[in-house]
């Protein structure tokens, strides 16, 4: 099922110039790849007006500012099709997390405003810290409780890369992680690097079809976009991601987007860039879809 929403191979025209960019670090275009507005694919660099919904923010259930309707209606207003509310989980790293009876009552008011919003989709996502390990501080059991599922990493002593990117191939290869988040999202597009061995972990997310969080925060720096580019090689799925913890940041989501398109990533390879209908197919392993 994940390589049906892949690019399929561009068709090249004879005697068609081919437009590129020097820097290794981005992406290459033929000329009617980008200049055929009427029939766009896969294929295409990816704009914000392809983004159909985020995946990654936060209520009043957690650390957010804003009650979970505030972040629905902004969604909306903003031209969104889908809000994925990822509220943390109550762990020793995130202490005011949810607990199970919270997260079913986060459910229920899920369900409500899906009956007020019928033509807007919400779902319920968690993002909880890995274990040093590499193993997850919460049993499968309550993870089916969820549609999907994002897994952060907290701190390890200043990463050590041979730990770090140990623990993160691990929770890659877990079945039910959806996305891999901070700081994986961060490192994916930091210069300094060193502290991840991001090709390996990218093989990893590969094999488990786990997408990686790419940071639409407008205040990441040091950019550079090789890895991205590795991912959508690999067939990795990114999630253009503004991590949202105010409504008014839900739209942060642009200017990642924008920055995205011009290191030459394509809508095939970013993941809330599906329609409702696909997203629900690609995170069907969980029951709750």
């Amino acid at each position: 099922m994940y390589s049906d929403f892949h690019d399929s191979p561009s068709h090249e025209p004879e005697n068609q110039p081919e437009l590129s960019r020097d820097d290794s670090s981005r992406g290459h275009f033929t000329f009617d790849e980008v200049t055929d507005l009427q029939n766009k694919t896969g294929n295409d660099p990816v704009r914000p007006c392809d983004i159909k919904g985020i995946l990654h923010s936060h209520s009043r259930y957690c650390d957010g500012a804003h009650p979970l309707i505030s972040m629905v209606e902004t969604a909306r207003k903003i031209g969104l099709e889908y809000l994925g509310i990822s509220d943390h989980f109550k762990t020793t790293a995130h202490q005011d997390g949810m607990d199970v009876p919270a997260v079913k009552v986060q459910r229920h008011e899920v369900d409500l405003l899906r009956e007020k919003y019928p033509d807007f989709e919400i779902l319920q996502g968690v993002e909880l810290d890995a274990n040093p390990d590499g193993t997850l501080p919460v049993d499968d059991a309550t993870l089916l409780l969820f549609d999907y599922v994002i897994v952060s990493f907290p701190k390890n002593d200043g990463y050590d890369p041979k730990t770090f990117t140990d623990q993160v191939v691990k929770v890659a290869s877990h079945p039910l992680v959806t996305i891999l988040g901070r700081p994986v999202g961060d490192l994916i597009l930091n210069k300094t690097g060193g502290s991840l061995d991001m090709e390996r972990v990218l093989k990893a997310a590969a094999e488990g079809q786990t997408a990686v969080e790419v940071n639409a925060n407008p205040d990441t720096d040091q950019l550079q976009w090789k890895y991205c580019l590795l991912a959508q090689d690999l067939g990795v799925y990114m999630s253009i991601s503004p991590d949202a913890h105010r409504a008014a940041r839900l739209v942060d989501y642009r200017h990642g987007t924008e920055q995205a398109h011009d290191a030459g990533l394509r809508c095939s390879s970013i993941l809330n860039t599906l329609p409702v209908r696909e997203l629900k197919e690609y995170l069907g392993r969980n029951t709750n879809l």
